[in-house]
């Protein structure tokens, strides 16, 4: 078959290489896990789609140049909600045409002999109401404030299906030249540019897209719409921003963001942009986040505009951070695609890795790998459950394909393992082994040994040898360290088993690599592979760390000498080491493996102390105390306690008022602010009141970030009057980030009467944020869960109801498992297994484990909490 007439030019440091043609697909089909026959398969779809809003039809057609490869007289594609009117194979009618689950499976009269041969297929799908396959979204137009409706498409995992018959599994790469009639006003935009466009009657179009390079089907992309449009470019790539009329001005930051981006991978893989142009799509909220189509990225409204005068810095580098993550996908995962989704951590753990490592080097001042620190703690409390799953996690079907989108284990634990690898092998040699593995596998796809062999080339190590344990292995390691000192030079015992938050005898061994720091200039990483061995630990008088700049993933258990003098020279250690410090001693004291003091130790070591991050690890540590304190006989102490504590952090910090050029030391402060208000404290409380009516008088009294935290506190106190106006004030912004800071204010209310109002009002939101409907319930249900579940009971179908398929299990498992300090386990289990495919059980024993973990945390802390309160 004829190839894209694409040019790939790949180009790193002083090597050069080029080429014109896609490389050939090098993954055996017959290897690659999937439903559907591998006796045919897909090159080229020429689809011609006809969306019916009124009826919510869509009436297509497509002809599919495909391949076969062995004899057969039956073809199976996939299709769901879908009746076909006509089925021909080079011109000559099926002789029947079956539907079965997510399958459509035509009957010829002849065996079909191997070669290229044309399918035609004439059909009519669902239009959908939820964002999975192409589907309508309804929202209030910013500019008239009419109600007015768009087009979008969500096509991953397996929605593709939805829109038009398909080989809808990664493995079946293929072109797509696309048709699409839509209103005549109305902009369309695709994977590729725009080939013609003709009037086919007073009021619509017919918009034809250039042919795709091959890529799967669910990289697929459709919108259309009335849009702002922004326009840009990145060397040769033409770069577009489409948004919702009105929101133009505000998609500027996402538009600058994206022309830093791209020639930052080009350079960084050494690959030129593929395709001719690249878009960025952002769709009202009801679209649940983002999403890498190859050539027209697409964003929740919400994670992209950005307005100065009513978002905070913070939400900037939000921003830059996630069109980073979907940028990085046009490479990782497009270009070169995972064969299964076994393999989803090459797609997403490779994109969360480097929207962090690009972000960072783009905007060294932000210090956003401590952020990523911060997201791998969770990732460890995760992985240390007995329902973890591994890396490369097993995936038999199409539900099971929708539960592994797991964000601490496919996206971050893979995501911290590539950090850690990169840091072992040594930056440029890693990245030329990246260079080397996209060069390689360029328009096809990729199973793990592929990334191996391309990292083992560059580095001369055996990488698989290295790599396999950690992504085949579920969990991660402790390494426990003792100490012996000689001469002044100190020697290491290590130890090393699976960490676990249950009991676990297993002998797993990883090959760890550590990173020592000993008081030396430079630190070497050291490979530590055995159950048990030594090192050298430097001196002796300087304080040890094994996870220096806490690099790799796994805890480390110390020595009490060890520790004590870390807690000597606690505040001259890294940032870094200083939060490892605290999240692991913090997590040894919640799992029962060290006591709450050796933790406190820490942090009355770091007293004083105002390092941004470092505060909000220990605040976040607070928070969980104070969640294990709800409605038990030592809550009112803790809250007095916790006032006393606070209150000189805050002053510390420059109070109400402070400075707000450094945007951590900010989000800190805002924190303690938060928090003083959650124990209670009156003079804060009131303060938030006083600033908030001067705001009403006038709005430029109050700025963001220290807006959002003043209408948050207001909201969580509020009288009937005040809740009202934060209603209304959501309803008439334009603005969805400050929408939600409005609603999200109001719905925390804690007066009863006021609970039950939000509960009503998540039956009736706004089209673009009825997906908020099940956060609204969990909000409610942490001040009054009894209430909140039976409303959650009485009314899930049309709280769910705005949801995807993709995503409900996890809404499901995750607001039912949220009301685990007011509901009993075992009724919070039942509902999930009456809401919850069969095929997603899985996901069900991950949520119950939280459940039944939160409670023995609770039971194993209270007294020690209770105890140290006390005493003070």
């Amino acid at each position: 078959m004829k190839r894209p007439a694409l040019y790939l030019a790949l180009c790193t440091g002083a090597f050069c290489v080029s080429t014109a043609t896609p490389a050939a697909a090098h993954v055996p089909l017959d290897s690659v896990p999937g439903a559907l026959p591998r006796t045919v398969a897909p090159l080229l779809y020429d689809i011609n789609v006809v969306p019916d809003m009124k009826t919510m039809k869509i009436h297509g057609s497509e002809t599919v140049t495909l391949r076969v490869m062995k004899p057969t007289s039956v073809i199976v594609v996939n299709a769901l909600q879908t009746t076909v009117a006509s089925a021909r194979l080079d011109g000559q009618p099926a002789r029947s045409v079956a539907t079965g689950a997510q399958t459509l499976t035509m009957r010829f009269p002849r065996t079909i002999r191997p070669g290229t041969h044309r399918l035609a297929v004439v059909y009519t799908a669902t239009l959908q109401t939820s964002p999975q396959g192409l589907f309508v979204q309804k929202y209030t137009d910013q500019q008239s404030g009419k109600p007015t409706q768009m087009l979008g498409s969500q096509m991953e995992s397996t929605d593709a299906r939805r829109m038009f018959p398909s080989w809808d599994e990664p493995i079946f790469r293929a072109r797509f030249h696309l048709t699409a009639t839509v209103p005549a006003a109305w902009t369309a935009v695709s994977n590729m540019p725009i080939e013609r466009s003709t009037n086919v009657a007073p009021a619509s179009k017919r918009v034809t897209f250039a042919t795709s390079p091959a890529m799967p089907t669910y990289l697929v992309v459709l919108c259309a719409g009335e849009f702002d449009t922004l326009t840009g470019s990145a060397g040769a790539t033409r770069l577009h921003v489409y948004g919702t009329r009105g929101t133009g001005p505000e998609l500027t930051y996402a538009l600058a963001s994206l022309e830093r981006l791209v020639p930052y991978f080009e350079n960084y893989y050494g690959v030129k942009f593929p395709l001719p142009k690249l878009d960025l799509i952002s769709i009202p909220q009801f679209f649940g986040g983002a999403m890498e189509n190859w050539g027209g990225m697409t964003f929740t409204e919400s994670t992209v505009v950005y307005n100065p005068a009513l978002q905070s810095p913070d939400q900037q580098r939000r921003i830059f951070d996630i069109i980073a993550h979907e940028t990085s996908h046009q490479w990782n995962g497009d270009l070169v695609t995972m064969a299964w989704w076994d393999s989803l951590w090459l797609n997403e753990g490779f994109a969360t890795w480097m929207e962090t490592k690009s972000t960072a080097d783009l905007n060294p001042s932000w210090n956003w790998w401590l952020g990523f620190d911060d997201a791998t703690n969770d990732s460890l409390v995760a992985d240390a459950r007995r329902n973890t799953t591994k890396i490369q996690v097993p995936v038999h079907n199409e539900t099971e394909a929708n539960t592994i989108f797991d964000p601490e284990i496919a996206y971050q634990k893979a995501g911290a393992f590539l950090r850690m690898m990169e840091a072992y092998l040594g930056p440029s040699t890693f990245q030329s082994g990246l260079h080397e593995y996209f060069v390689a596998n360029a328009y096809s796809n990729s199973v793990p040994a592929d990334l191996w062999s391309a990292l083992s080339h560059a580095s001369h190590q055996n990488v698989a040898a290295l790599a396999d344990p950690w992504i085949d292995q579920p969990g991660f390691p402790l390494v426990t360290v003792t100490s012996s000192c000689a001469g002044g030079k100190r020697t290491l015992n290590l130890l090393q088993h699976r960490y676990t938050s249950f009991e676990d005898d297993s002998a797993t061994v990883w090959p760890i690599p550590l990173n020592v720091e000993d008081g030396s200039a430079t630190t070497v990483p050291l490979l530590f592979a055995k159950q048990s061995g030594t090192a050298a630990g430097g001196n002796c008088d300087v304080p040890l760390i094994v996870n220096g700049d806490d690099l790799g993933y796994y805890r480390v258990a110390y020595d009490p000498a060890d520790r004590a003098l870390q807690q000597r020279t606690f505040k001259s250690l890294s940032v870094a080491d200083r939060m490892s410090l605290l999240d692991d001693s913090w997590q040894f004291a919640v799992d029962g493996k060290a006591q709450l003091g050796d933790y406190l130790a820490y942090v009355k070591s770091d007293a004083g102390d105002t390092e941004p991050h470092v505060g909000m690890a220990v605040l976040g540590h607070f928070g969980s105390m104070l969640d294990y304190e709800y409605g038990q006989p030592g809550e009112a102490a803790f809250k007095s306690w916790g006032a006393t504590y606070l209150r000189p952090l805050l002053a510390a910090l420059g109070g109400w008022d402070g400075p707000t050029s450094d945007v951590e030391a900010t989000n800190l402060r805002l924190h303690v602010l938060r928090d003083l208000a959650a124990v209670g404290d009156r003079d804060t409380i009131a303060e938030a009141n006083r600033r908030y009516a001067a705001f009403q008088k006038d709005p430029n009294s109050l700025r963001p970030p220290l807006k959002d935290t003043v209408i948050r506190i207001v909201g969580r106190y509020a009288d009937a009057a005040t809740y009202q106006k934060l209603i209304q004030a959501a309803l008439s912004s334009h603005n969805p980030i400050e929408m939600q800071t409005y609603f999200q204010a109001a719905f925390s209310a804690k007066d009863p009467a006021l609970a039950q109002k939000s509960l009503q009002a998540s039956l009736t939101l706004p089209p673009q944020f009825s997906s908020f409907a099940p956060i609204i319930v969990a909000i409610v249900g942490q001040d009054h869960p009894e209430t909140a579940w039976a409303f959650l009971q009485k009314n899930d179908a049309k709280i769910f109801g705005g949801l995807s398929e993709f995503d409900r299990i996890p809404y499901v498992t995750g607001i039912a498992g949220s009301f685990w300090r007011g509901v009993p386990a075992d009724a919070i289990e039942q509902y999930m297994k009456a809401n919850v495919p069969p095929a997603a059980s899985a996901q069900i024993a991950k949520s119950m484990e939280d459940v039944h973990l939160q409670l023995d945390h609770r039971t194993r802390l209270l007294p020690q909490i209770d105890a140290f309160v006390k005493a003070r």
